[in-house]
Order: structure tokens, then sequence, then C-alpha cells
């Protein structure tokens, strides 16, 4: 094995994260309304809440435990706002809220089963032709209040991007144009230049048009001819440019575009380069968010898996969008990563691995420092799923666990940081499904599945459990473990079925993969939601939690690793997002911070 890290034992400085409001959501009950919030990874250890509803205070003493309550007196029409305070002061109180009413199960093969009804939100979407299909999501503070919006593909020919608040409003449509490949805009939503309002990067080309409809006309873009149509192989690209394109979140704007490195190249050398000449292997894009503890995060734009690797890096500061670095595994002048050939995943994870205050790139069996250096290499080749997070609870650090494509390495954990491969499982198959996570609580550490082996401990040892490898865990039930949700059906693990998002006409993406479109913490406490296309492609379909729960956590969204592996979750092969931290030993102490101009713009006056 390649390896050049080193791990910082020093504890790194708080961490900017994106200042988020309560997210509070109401959901009406058979009997009352459930009443959810986020717990900040700002609050201290006298932060409590007061509820109110329509106005009057509902609560006798502030609540300190868990955020999350059932009103047993309220209805669908009431409106809700929650207070909060520390010790004896007010600090703020949230705009008041609707409670989201309960609907009656309307897929017809659940009509009859006397489903009971649901709360959910359903957002209505407009597909750009009949033939474009819902795909993956992300979210973002597009506009600075602290709430997230939705920005999400329609995959098709060409692809688009659309945003849309929760309350269902459309703020814009980027079209990708005929020079973009479907599924594979690779767009990126955060918080680039520090001003509290999340922008949108993605791979853009000649005829590109951006939010406000006009044709990109910045960088190699102003030059470029919007009606040229370039050369396609089996559909992918074979031919350059290709941009990368940064669009101001709140209008779809573009604000910069540069040029795509690496390029494909020229045609009559694209076998050597990248391994074919129909365009597969170089139309396998990547993109990630590194954050930087002493500069404005990077947007990383990547291309290769199978045979050559190579990114670069760029900075969006609110003016410039400049490289910042390359990584190529065919450097000359570093004939060492040569050993990074065909190492990457479908998909990629990111995380502080080396804790030194800057996020790391875990790209299958290789990992790239923070600075575009080669950080190690395992040599165990290509994978399709994978899972980081501090999955060995008596190992430090953070670990990833891993199954390989060919060869004989079947599934591998290691330390994220190093790369010391930890135990491996030997198969000669491609492992096309493996996740891990903590599901049953008489199991200590992430439980490690896969397609070609028996489940396995964290210590890859074989346990008697029957997880299937083809589900993903979800955080959804109120109880430290992981539950699975396989297509839209969540499993409790030993708690049994929770519920079927089908009988609410929930669908799937991505065929084979049954796919959400995004999993992850968007409101309420820190139990994940699920969004899916509704069956008739005219709605994005929202299930949040209403089980109750006594875990008081901070939202997942200010924990670091959780939060970067939801920005890129839907990057290549969807895989799940997890904390860095074992979640089944408790809540850490948060160390995290807002920019000063931040919380300026979002402080009160006090009465």
């Amino acid at each position: 094995m390649l390896n050049g890290s080193t791990q910082d034992t020093a504890a790194p400085p708080p961490r900017i994260m994106e200042w988020l409001d309560r997210g509070m959501v109401a959901l009406e009950l058979d009997k009352g309304v459930f009443l959810s919030w986020r717990a900040l990874g700002t609050d201290d250890d006298h932060t409590g809440f007061n509820l109110y509803r329509n106005g009057g205070k509902i609560t006798d003493l502030a609540l300190t435990g868990a955020s999350n309550y059932i009103d047993p007196d309220g209805t669908k029409g009431d409106r809700y706002a929650v207070e909060v305070v520390s010790k004896d002061d007010i600090l703020d109180k949230s705009n008041e809220i609707p409670v989201w009413p309960r609907k009656a199960a309307s897929h017809e093969g659940a009509k009859n089963k006397r489903v009971p009804p649901l709360a959910y939100l359903e957002i209505p979407v407009d597909a750009p032709t009949e033939q474009h299909k819902i795909g993956d999501a992300s979210v973002g503070d597009l506009d600075g209040d602290g709430d997230y919006e939705l920005i999400f593909e329609w995959e098709g020919v060409p692809p688009f991007l659309d945003a849309v608040t929760l309350e269902g409003k459309r703020l814009w449509r980027i079209g990708g144009g005929p020079n973009t490949d479907r599924q594979k805009l690779a767009f990126m939503v955060y918080d680039f230049d520090g001003d509290g309002k999340a922008e949108v990067a993605c791979k853009t080309g000649p005829g590109t048009r951006d939010g406000t409809g006009r044709f990109l006309n910045k960088g190699p873009a102003a030059s470029d001819d919007d009606g040229v149509v370039l050369e396609r192989k089996s559909g992918r690209l074979v031919e350059d440019p290709s941009y990368i394109s940064v669009f101001k979140g709140s209008t779809g704007k573009e604000l910069a575009t540069t040029s795509y490195w690496p390029p494909i190249g020229p045609r009559d050398e694209m076998k050597a380069t990248w391994g074919d000449n129909y365009g597969h292997r170089s139309a396998s894009i990547k993109s990630a968010v590194l954050y930087q503890k002493e500069s404005y995060p990077l947007m990383v734009f990547a291309r290769g898996i199978y045979t050559r690797i190579a990114m670069g890096s760029y900075r969006w500061d609110g003016k410039t969008l400049e490289q910042v670095w390359t990584f190529d595994s065919e450097d000359p002048e570093h004939p060492e990563y040569r050993a990074y050939r065909g190492q990457g995943n479908h998909s990629l994870a990111v995380g502080d691995v080396d804790n030194d205050g800057s996020d790391e790139i875990i790209y299958g069996a290789c990992a790239i420092d923070h600075d575009g250096t080669g950080l190690y290499s395992t040599g165990f080749g290509h994978g399709d799923s994978h899972a980081l997070g501090d999955l060995m609870p008596d190992h430090p650090g953070l670990e990833f666990y891993q199954g390989h494509e060919g060869r004989d390495h079947g599934v591998s954990m290691r330390d994220a940081a190093t790369g010391e491969i930890l135990w491996e499982i030997k198969k000669s198959a491609d492992v096309g499904r493996a996740w891990a996570a903590n599901v049953n609580p008489g199991i200590r550490g992430a439980e490690c599945t896969s397609s070609a082996t028996p489940n396995l401990d964290c210590n890859g040892n074989e346990i008697d459990t029957r997880y299937s490898a083809y589900a993903q865990p979800i955080l959804f039930d109120g109880d430290p473990e992981h539950e699975l949700r396989s297509r839209t059906v969540i499993e409790g693990g030993p708690n049994g079925r929770i519920f079927q998002g089908w009988h609410y006409r929930a669908s799937n993406i991505h065929s084979s993969k049954h796919d959400a479109c995004l999993v992850a913490d968007i409101v309420g406490d820190w139990r994940e939601e699920i969004v899916y296309p509704r069956g008739d492609k005219k709605a994005l379909i929202v299930f949040t939690t209403w089980l109750p729960t006594e875990r008081r956590n901070f939202t997942l969204m200010h924990d670091p690793t959780y939060r970067m592996n939801v920005a890129v979750q839907g990057i290549g092969y969807n895989q799940p997002s997890y904390p860095g931290f074992y979640f089944a030993g408790g809540q850490p102490k948060s160390s995290i911070r807002y920019l000063p101009a931040v919380v300026g713009r979002h402080a009160k006056p006090q009465p």
C-alpha cells in the first residue's frame, strides 16, 4: 500500500457550519399533533424550549430533553412556534408554522388494506417534458433564512436542475443543454463564499442556460457557440469542451464559469488516456465539497474510475472562481500516483479523516488529502458501495468499509486516515452491494453487509442476522440504531415494519437501485427525512418521523462528516450519510461556530 498520511492528534479549531433555524415541523396524528424541532450544535446545556399554539404557550416549563413533543389538544388547523430559552433569558422565537395534515393512502393497491392516513408533505413539480424523470436531490439554504430548499435533477436529454421551497414555490430552473450528459450534472449545493447563502455548482457546457433563462456568458462560455452539438458515442460525450459553473442560489443566475479539468482530450488518444474509445470511462464524473480550515470551501470535480483518475479543485470567494490544485494518477512529476489508477468507486466520501481541520476525499480504495496530494492507495481496486463513519467504536478515528469489484478482495474495513487494512473477507465475486451501520442494539459497532458475504460485525466476525445488502440504513424511529429502507419501505430491525411509502404513491429513482431522491436530516429533530418522487412525476413527497423519542441530539446537519456526505450523497451511486461519531454511544460535545457576519444578520433586537 502506498501511504503518505500523517494523522494530527491535536484538536482542530471549531468548524464553521451553516446557520440554521429550528426547522420546526408539526404533524397531524390520529389524536393530537406531533411537534419536532432542531437542537443545534451551538446549543449549550442550559438551552430549553417553550412551545406555542396559536400564540398561546402550551408548556408550563421549558423543555430541556428531546426536541419533540405531542400536543394532545392540537388539531390540523392550528399553528405552532418554538421559543428558545437559556436559564431565564429568551433567546429567540420561531415564526408560526402550519400543521401537515394526514392524507389517506392513495395507491390503488392500498385502498382496500385499511392503511391509516399519514401526515407527509407533497411539493408540486413540473417536468420539462413527459420523458424527463425526477432524479437525485440535495438541500441548501439558498436565501439565508435558515431553512433548507430542495434542489433536484430532472434526468433526461438534456438534464435540468430545479430549486423549490418546502412550501412548493419553484425558484428557478437551470437547463443543462445539449452538451451535458443525463445524470451527469454532478451538482453541489453549499455556501462556498461564506455569505450565509448556498450556491449551486455543477458541470455545464455550451448551450447551458442559467436560472434566468440566459446562455452562460462568463469565462470560456463568453465566446463559445451555444448552437454547437458535441459528438457523442453510445449517448456519451466524447468531445470537449465542458465547463464548471457556479450559480446564485436564490435566482439560479450564473456567477462564474471555468473550463472542466481534466478535459476528455483528443479523440484518437481517448482509449490510451481513459481505457476505452466510446466515452464510458471518461464520462465517469464525480464532485465534492471540501471544507478548508483556513479558507473558503473547495469544490472538487473529478473524471475517471477504472483507469486514470484526475480531479481539480476550485475556490469561489464571491468574486472569482479559481483553480487551487489538481491531482492526476498520470502526473509525470509524481510517478507514485500510478498506484491510484483504477481505485475509484462509483461514488465518493468526504471527511476530516486525519483530524487536521480540513476535509479529505475518500475515492474508493484511495484517498486524496485536502491540499490535492495523494494520502494513500490500498491497491484493492474499484467498488460500488462504501460507508464512512465511526464504524468501529473501539478503534480511534473514522473507518471506511468498502465492497470491491474483481480480484479477490471482497470487502474490507480500513482506517480512513492511514489506509491500514483492519480486516478483509476475500471473495473473487463482484461485490455489487455493501453497507455498514449499527442496526441491532445487542451488537456493538456497525454490522457489515455485502452481496457476497454473510453479515459481519465491525471486526469482521460472522453474525447471525439476515439484513439485506440491497437495503439502505436510515435513522427514523427514535432509538440510536439505524432502521433499514428498501425501496419505499422502512423496516425497524427488531421492531418490525414502520411504514410503506408506496401506499401514498411514493416511487423510486435509478431503476434497479431503487433509491430515494435524498435521505437527510432536513427538518425537525435529528431523525432523517426521505424525499421520493411521486409516481406520476408531479410532486416530491417528503416523509418525516411521527414517532416520539427521548433522545436529544443536535441536528445531524451540524455534524461535519454527516453534512459533507449529504452534499455528495447523490453523486454516482447513492450512499448513506453517517455521523462522524458512534451514534449509539451518545452525543459528543459539538465544536462548531458560525461566521460573525452571518450571526449578525440573524440577530434579533431584544425587547
